[in-house]
């Protein structure tokens, strides 16, 4: 186990020193490539492509030292393949915007984009790069455009840096707009002088317009990607006709009802408790999956899980569950654990008298009773009023129960 973790550590880092290699490499290249089709002079070339290595550089510590401080808002770190493709196809774009008028510039979508997929802090530092490479091109560019992108793509930046399930972009797609727009007029207003014109407005809607369904688009994406990437297959992981559990029906039956009484139980303790419902239920389900392999051992279970690709998530779960050295610390483990006790508990008093009834009440104080005997028990996360309220959740189920014989 340990062998095969550090296998993927190594991996992992390979990956992510390779990405950030080509982010250097070719976003040198594109500043210098793009400098050169403008025919500026051999100064100004190498001064644009060293000041966008400079900023590539800074933008790559950026999002390591953010992942050694873990400072992300959303699971971004480790995972900078989108970033790097978004992140250079800014700059390609920042090569365009100089043929545009300076208001009809959608900086805005790239300020937020780049920090959707990394951080605030890098995705600040990364759009700055894609808007100075952008200034720098443009004849008579001025330190007032760029920091007229530069703060309604700040604002952009905050606004858009805590979604969450629900995922309302509703106010702070409007905040981030009614900036570009008011930062977009006032530039027109107070510094166009005589080049003041209908068009000149007419281009800042269309801007503000651009702005608006590219937002939609990449508020999609980034939704499919990021926010609800694991939704989909956790509706498959805790569908009863999932192929592992279709896989472990055809095993055994036993092994089966009680996987999912087991996922019942512990979906009702999450909701009620406000853990994350999907992981917990599926840890439910899984939890003794390697038996498919021969026995309930962590080597066969991750086996398992690396093949049907489960969720990160559920794997430290299942992997605190199943290796019997390790105290149990999470609240979801404890979750499993106490339902998995009590399915089995219930499940084998009725498998020596079917018809025997039973005092789930006293079953469950039982059971609770013997395993906060164990000093390790109380080295977990979950408080005393989670415990009982666990244990009186157990004990309104009681018609559920009768499921079990």
């Amino acid at each position: 186990m340990e062998e095969n973790n550090n296998k993927q550590q190594i991996w992992q880092k390979i990956k992510v020193t390779i990405e950030f290699v080509l982010l250097f490499v070719l976003s040198g290249a594109i500043a210098g490539i793009g400098s050169l089709l403008y025919g500026v002079s051999d100064a100004e070339i190498i001064c644009n492509t060293v000041m966008v290595l400079l900023g590539t550089g800074i933008v790559i510590f950026s999002l390591s030292a953010s992942e050694i401080y873990e400072l992300y808002f959303y699971p971004n770190q480790g995972n900078y393949g989108k970033f790097t493709i978004f992140y250079l196809m800014g700059l390609a774009l920042s090569l365009l915007f100089p043929l545009l008028p300076v208001s009809g510039w959608p900086f805005l979508i790239i300020f937020v984009l780049l920090s959707l997929f990394s951080n605030s802090i890098s995705g600040l530092v990364s759009g700055s790069v894609c808007l100075m490479l952008s200034v720098m091109l443009m004849n008579g560019g001025s330190i007032r455009g760029f920091f007229l992108y530069f703060i309604s793509g700040l604002v952009g930046i905050m606004v858009f840096s805590r979604l969450n399930e629900s995922f309302r972009v509703g106010i702070p797609a409007f905040i981030s707009l009614l900036c570009l727009m008011i930062c977009l007029l006032v530039n027109a207003v107070l510094f166009e002088g005589d080049d003041r014109s209908v068009p000149q407005f007419i281009i800042i809607l269309i801007n503000l317009m651009v702005n608006f369904i590219l937002l939609l688009i990449i508020l999609k994406i980034f939704s499919n990607n990021v926010i609800h990437k694991s939704r989909n297959k956790y509706m498959d992981l805790n569908d009863p006709e999932f192929p592992l559990l279709v896989q472990l029906k055809e095993l055994s039956k036993e092994e089966y009802y009680h996987a999912v009484h087991t996922a019942y139980l512990c979906d009702k303790i999450a909701k009620r408790l406000g853990y994350d419902d999907t992981v917990v239920k599926a840890c439910g389900y899984y939890h003794r999956i390697g038996i498919l392999k021969g026995e309930v051992s962590w080597e066969n279970t991750q086996e398992i899980c690396a093949e049907y690709h489960i969720p990160n998530e559920v794997r430290r779960i299942l992997e605190e569950y199943v290796v019997p050295s390790e105290t149990i610390v999470s609240k979801e483990t404890m979750v499993v654990l106490f339902a998995d006790c009590i399915v089995s508990s219930i499940s084998r008093l009725f498998a020596k008298d079917s018809k025997a009834k039973l005092d789930y009440e006293k079953i469950i104080e039982t059971i609770f009773n013997n395993k906060m005997k164990s000093e390790d028990m109380w080295k977990n996360s979950m408080s005393l009023g989670e415990l009982k309220e666990m244990r009186k959740i157990f004990s309104e189920e009681k018609l559920y129960y009768d499921f079990l014989r």
